[in-house]
């Protein structure tokens, strides 16, 4: 008998530590999930995204002289999604050259200081676009990178592809050229 009386406080006890452990990582899971929409809420709406269609100033410029359309290539240094898809840039440039398309293909970072090392990126990938240029990426609306955008002379979005293009969808991108 007293060996059940001990056995049945055993188990309450370890009953009562399960609840009491379940009680804690409830508490901490809530104030975690709060401080996370806190967080958010604090660093503001998203900012806008690019739309097809869409005519912005800070594009205008980029598309070179004599032709008419650009791919415009956003990339940044630490971007693993960047370095994934450099087998898809060098692709997508031979094809442009095997088609004798004059679409150019314009590679972007955000920071004039990061293109010495996407330079270096893309050299090493065999990535050779026609121009490595500096672009404000919340002028142009990117919302993260890699993003493909196909302008026009005007500036105006013809095309986007927002993330690492899957490969059932390169083709697309292809064909816009």
């Amino acid at each position: 008998m007293a060996e059940t009386k001990s056995r049945s406080t055993l188990d309450t006890i370890a009953n009562v530590a399960i609840i009491l452990v379940c009680i804690i990582a409830s508490v901490v899971l809530v104030n975690n999930f709060l401080k996370s929409r806190e967080q958010q809420q604090a660093a503001g709406p998203r900012p806008p995204e690019v739309e097809k269609g869409e005519q912005l100033a800070a594009l205008k410029n980029v598309v070179p002289a004599g032709t008419d359309r650009a791919l415009v290539v956003a990339l940044q240094p630490g971007c693993g999604f960047c370095n994934e898809s450099m087998p898809f840039y060098k692709r997508l440039i031979d094809e442009r050259n095997k088609k004798g398309s004059n679409v150019k293909v314009i590679a972007a970072v955000g920071r004039e200081e990061a293109k010495a090392e996407e330079q270096q990126k893309m050299a090493e990938a065999g990535v050779q676009p026609d121009s490595l240029i500096a672009l404000d990426f919340q002028e142009i609306k990117v919302p993260g990178t890699p993003t493909v955008l196909l302008v026009d002379n005007q500036g105006k979005v013809l095309e986007k592809w927002v993330g690492k293009i899957p490969e059932d969808d390169e083709d697309d991108v292809i064909e816009a050229l």
